[in-house]
């Protein structure tokens, strides 16, 4: 039986050394390391225990676990308590929560 979920899942137990390109959601729970991490018109999450080393591209970005890399979201930025980001955030809105961190600037556009 076919299944479209309309999202693409990267596990907590995957590695991925290389870009990545979705034309869909992009759910990150594992480990991805390479240059552009692309979701196009759609969202990114980057999950608690995920572990991100590129630069994010999506219509919204929301992170809760670890980036190493600058996060350009045409609509938002969304850093949660645990967040870790290493990079600039690029967004029309950013919303970041007292006690996630940030190494970087906000360029609101």
């Amino acid at each position: 039986m076919p299944v479209n979920l309309q999202k693409s899942i990267i596990g907590p137990k995957l590695k991925i050394e290389g870009n990545v390109i979705s034309d869909e959601e992009l759910i990150i729970e594992g480990e991805i390391n390479g240059t552009k991490i692309n979701a196009g018109n759609h969202p990114i999450i980057v999950g608690l225990g995920a572990k991100v080393t590129g630069e994010l591209y999506g219509s919204e970005i929301i992170v809760y676990g670890k980036v190493k890399g600058n996060c350009y979201a045409k609509k938002s930025i969304y850093l949660g308590d645990k967040a870790d980001v290493d990079g600039d955030l690029h967004a029309p809105y950013i919303d970041i929560e007292p006690t996630s961190q940030i190494s970087g600037r906000l360029i609101k556009k």
